[in-house]
């Protein structure tokens, strides 16, 4: 239940899809839900880790708790003037998500250590709004958690950077309890590994005919929901954007082979390199322009 735009707790199920079962819980879901006013949007999300990638490591043995951290950006982080500093904890299969809003700037300039949030927000002010909420005791309580994070893991540096075309629905009437908060697709996702310099192109995380879907609710399902994801045959499924990223890396390394089981058989498939696979885009994915560093260790040396 998303308790403010800053504040988020909820549950929080994924389904993997095929672009044929994607269109018809769409079409279905239109008598119940709406697109949101922000249509398609690219989003990009840069994540942050230890120079040893302990924190996704950690994520991917599934602990009943565990925790991130990114910077997310609604449209490319290259066009972007205002990004969101988010940490993001999930405990007993609830998440909870404390974000801050600041100028590109800014969120650099606090997560790297370089300036406290009242510094950055004061040098890098975010344009419309108000210098006064953006130091609401709210505000700054949140960013006094993020600062905690940043201080509890040593190191602390751009990792991954997640890029995804989202559709977000939400229920036609705001007021209708017979509906789930929200309901998002995501598809073309792809990574860059910034903890690799040699690695400038984009690389594929799902395939061209997957669509990863994300139900975030409060409660249970309504009836028709679950009917819905019976009738198209949809299961909750496993699914991290980082982590799957991080696999193949590992998988380019040599390191693991990648297994699907869904089918009840265990098969090895072979993943293409990331040469392969840049070639799937000719574009880099990060502009050298925004100011999000390639990883290099952080030491935080700001007065508690």
């Amino acid at each position: 239940m998303a308790t403010a735009g800053d504040t988020f707790e909820r549950k929080e199920k994924k389904y993997l899809v095929t672009a044929e079962q994607c269109r018809a819980i769409k079409e279905a879901l239109a008598s119940h839900m709406r697109l949101d006013d922000y249509g398609a949007t690219r989003i990009d999300s840069l994540y942050l880790d230890t120079p040893d990638r302990s924190l996704i490591c950690r994520s991917l043995e599934k602990p009943v708790y565990k925790e991130k951290m990114r910077i997310r950006s609604y449209g490319p982080f290259s066009e972007a003037r205002s990004v969101f500093v988010e940490i993001k904890k999930k405990y007993k299969g609830i998440v909870y998500k404390r974000r801050v809003i600041m100028s590109t700037e800014g969120a650099r300039a606090f997560y790297s250590g370089e300036l406290s949030y009242e510094e950055a927000c004061a040098q890098f002010p975010l344009e419309g709004t108000n210098p006064e909420k953006m130091l609401a005791p709210g505000k700054v309580q949140i960013a006094r958690e993020i600062d905690a994070f940043l201080h509890r893991y040593e190191g602390l540096a751009p990792s991954m950077l997640i890029s995804c075309l989202r559709e977000a629905w939400c229920p036609l009437d705001p007021d209708d309890e017979d509906c789930v908060d929200r309901i998002t697709f995501d598809e073309d996702i792809c990574y860059v590994d910034l903890m690799n310099p040699s690695s400038a192109q984009r690389c594929r995380v799902t395939g061209p005919d997957q669509v990863v879907m994300e139900i975030k609710c409060a409660g249970g399902y309504p009836v028709w929901l679950c009917d819905l994801l019976t009738e198209v045959g949809a299961f909750p499924r496993s699914f991290s954007k980082y982590g799957n990223a991080y696999k193949r890396v590992l998988a380019d390394q040599g390191a693991i082979d990648i297994r699907d089981s869904d089918s009840g058989k265990v098969s090895v498939h072979r993943i293409p390199t990331a040469r392969e696979r840049a070639g799937m885009h000719d574009e880099p994915l990060l502009s050298p322009s925004v100011g999000f560093e390639v990883a290099t260790p952080r030491t935080f040396a700001r007065a508690s």
